[in-house]
C-alpha cells in the first residue's frame, strides 16, 4: 500500500513484508528438549555398555546415532519424551559393574530393573537416598554395610539395612488386616448360615404341615378323584359302615392290605382295601399302594375290577372298589357246594373273562401292563360269575423302550420259569401264570403236583383230558367238551419253559374266541393233552 505523494523506499516494504507474514498463523512445532541432556544421558548408557562384558545382541540397539536413546532397547522416557525414567533389562544375563554407570548424568531416572543378571559383586558403593523408590534392598554385604543415610528419603524400602523396617513388617501388617478381616467376616457368615438354615427348616416344616393337612383333608377332588359322588361324605360313611373297619367286616386278607365289606346307608356296597402300613413294610406297602393306583386309573375293562376310588391320608391308605359278590376263585374251588356251581359252562366263560382282560391289559392299554401275580386268589366273581382281574399292588407298567428289570414278585406255583434266573419282566410272565389258572380251574385244584411229575419227563407227556377234569363234576357233553380241550391245548403252550414260544394274550384270546364244534365226532373226552417239557 502507498500514501498518496510519498515514495516507498525497498527498507519499507521488506519490513512491511516480515510483519505481514508474522501475522499468518502458521503452526508451531513443539519445542523439543534440550539435545544436552539427552546426550548426557545416552553418554551415560553407552559408558556402562562398554564395561558389559560380551554385551546380548539386543544391545545393538545402543549407539544407533538414527534414533534417541528413548528408542533403545529397555529404555523408557517421560513425558514428551525428554529424558530417561526407567531402565528394564530383565534376564539378559549381563556381567557388568553397576558402579561403572554415571547415575548423576540420569537425571530423572526412576527405576531400574536387572533381575534375572550375574551377580556384581564388584559393585563397592551405592547410594539411593532421596529417590522414591520401593520394595525390598537385596541381602547383600554391600547393603548391609551401606549407611542408612544412603536409603533415607525413598517410599517404602525395606529389608536387613540399618534404618529400613524388616520386610516381613509389611506382610505382618497385611497378614493382620486379613486376621481383621476374618475376624469380621467369620460371624457374619456363620450368622448369614444360621439364618438359612432357619430359614429352610421353618420352610421344610411349613410345607409338611400343608402336605399333613391336606391328607387328613378328604377331598372328592384329591382322594376321591376318580369318583362321581362327593368323596368326603363317602368315605365318612365307609368308615361308619365298616365301625372303623373293625374285624367282623373284614372279607379278606391279603400279603399288604385286608379287604372289608361296606354297606352305605343308601344301599349301596364297596369292597374296600385298607393298606397294612407296618413300620418295617410302610414303604414298600406305600409303593404297592401307588402303583395299584397308577394301573387301575387308566383301566376300564369289564373284566377288571373297577376302582372307584382311593384315599391316601394320615389315618391310613385305603382303596374302593366294586363289590363282587362271590368273592375269589380260589374260595369257590376249594368249597365243594360252590365248586358245584361252578359247571364247566361257567367255567369256560371265567376262562374267556380272564383271557380278554390280559389282552387288554398288554395290549390296548397306552403302556402295556403285566399284573405279575395271576392267581385263582385276584380272579373276583360277581352275582353272575362275571370274572375280573384285582389286586394290581405287584403290577408294572412296562417301559418299552428299555429292559422292566424288578424284584421277584408273585405267588409260587404260578410264576415263571425265567424269572429264577432273571429279573426282566415281560407280559410272558402273565402269560405263564394264565396256563396255570386255566389247569386249575378245570382241574379244582392247583396243577403243582401235575406240573412237578411232569418236569421229570424227558419228551413230550400226553394226558387223557378226562384224567384231568374236575370230579366233582359230571363228565360235559361233547360241545363243552371241544370247548374245554381247546382250552386246555392253549394253556399248555402258556406253558412252554421259553417265553418266546408261548403265544401273546392277544393271540390265545383270539383262538379261545373262535371255538367252533367239530362235526368230525371225535371223542375229546379220551384225547391226549399234549404237555411239553418242562
Amino acid at each position: 500500500m502507498r500514501l498518496a505523494g510519498m515514495e516507498t523506499s525497498p527498507h519499507i516494504k521488506l519490513v512491511s513484508l516480515a510483519l505481514l507474514l508474522a501475522s499468518f498463523p502458521f503452526p508451531r512445532a513443539m519445542a523439543a528438549p534440550p539435545p544436552s541432556l539427552l546426550e548426557e544421558e545416552a553418554g551415560a548408557l553407552l559408558a556402562w555398555k562398554a564395561t558389559i562384558q560380551n554385551p546380548p545382541a539386543r544391545l545393538q540397539s545402543w549407539g544407533n546415532t538414527t534414533t534417541r536413546p528413548c528408542g533403545w532397547y529397555g529404555i523408557r522416557c517421560g513425558e514428551h519424551q525428554a529424558s530417561i525414567t526407567e531402565i528394564s533389562l530383565r534376564g539378559l544375563w549381563l556381567r557388568a559393574r553397576l558402579d561403572a554407570l554415571n547415575f548423576t548424568a540420569l537425571h530423572t531416572l526412576t527405576s531400574i530393573r536387572l533381575p534375572y543378571n550375574q551377580s556384581m559383586e564388584s559393585l563397592t558403593s551405592i547410594d539411593v537416598s532421596y529417590n522414591e523408590l520401593e520394595g525390598p534392598v537385596s541381602n547383600s554385604k554391600l547393603f548391609q554395610r551401606a549407611p542408612n543415610q544412603r536409603f533415607m528419603h525413598n517410599k517404602k524400602l525395606c529389608g536387613v539395612v540399618n534404618g529400613l523396617p524388616p520386610c516381613n513388617s509389611v506382610t505382618q501388617s497385611r497378614d493382620k488386616w486379613k486376621g481383621y478381616k476374618i475376624l469380621v467376616l467369620a460371624p457374619v457368615l456363620a450368622l448369614i448360615c444360621l439364618i438359612l438354615i432357619v430359614m429352610i427348616l421353618m420352610f421344610w416344616h411349613e410345607r409338611k404341615k400343608i402336605k399333613e393337612t391336606n391328607n387328613d383333608k378328604v377331598t372328592q377332588e384329591k382322594v376321591f378323584s376318580i369318583w362321581s359322588f362327593d368323596g368326603a361324605n363317602v368315605f365318612k360313611q365307609i368308615v361308619e359302615a365298616t365301625n372303623h373297619f373293625s374285624e367282623m367286616h373284614c372279607i379278606g386278607t391279603g400279603g399288604y392290605g385286608s379287604v372289608y365289606k361296606a354297606i352305605l346307608a343308601t344301599g349301596e356296597i364297596f369292597a374296600v382295601k385298607k393298606i397294612h402300613m407296618i413300620e418295617d413294610e410302610c414303604c414298600v406297602n406305600e409303593q404297592l399302594f401307588n402303583r395299584e393306583v397308577e394301573a387301575l386309573v387308566q383301566i376300564r375293562h369289564r373284566n377288571i375290577v373297577q376302582l372307584l376310588g382311593y384315599c391316601s391320608s394320615s389315618q391310613g391308605r385305603f382303596l374302593i372298589y366294586e363289590y363282587m359278590e362271590r368273592g375269589d376263585l380260589a374260595k369257590m374251588l376249594k368249597d365243594n357246594e360252590t365248586a358245584i356251581e361252578l359247571d364247566w359252562r361257567r367255567r369256560i366263560c371265567i376262562v374267556l373273562d380272564v383271557v380278554h382282560a390280559l389282552a387288554y391289559m398288554h395290549h390296548d392299554c397306552s403302556s402295556t401292563i403285566v399284573h405279575r401275580d395271576i392267581t385263582s386268589n385276584n380272579i373276583l366273581l360277581d352275582q353272575e360269575f362275571r370274572a375280573c382281574i384285582s389286586d394290581f399292588g405287584t403290577a408294572k407298567i412296562l417301559n418299552i423302550y428299555g429292559q422292566n428289570l424288578t424284584r421277584l414278585a408273585g405267588t409260587k406255583g404260578y410264576l415263571a420259569p425265567e424269572l429264577a434266573y432273571t429279573e426282566n419282566v415281560t407280559e410272558k410272565c402273565d402269560v405263564y401264570s394264565f396256563g396255570v389258572l386255566v389247569l386249575e380251574l378245570f382241574m379244582g385244584s392247583h396243577p403243582g403236583d401235575l406240573l412237578s411229575s411232569l418236569s421229570l419227563a424227558t419228551k413230550n407227556n400226553f394226558v387223557c383230558m378226562q384224567d384231568l377234569l374236575d370230579s366233582r363234576l359230571a363228565l360235559p357233553d361233547a360241545e363243552s367238551a371241544i370247548e374245554i380241550y381247546c382250552m386246555l391245548s392253549v394253556a399248555v403252550r402258556c406253558l412252554e419253559p421259553l417265553p418266546p414260544r408261548r403265544p401273546t394274550a392277544r393271540r390265545a384270546s383270539d383262538e379261545l374266541s373262535t371255538i367252533k364244534a367239530s362235526e368230525d365226532h371225535v371223542d375229546y373226552l379220551h384225547a391226549g393233552i399234549t404237555f411239553p417239557v418242562m
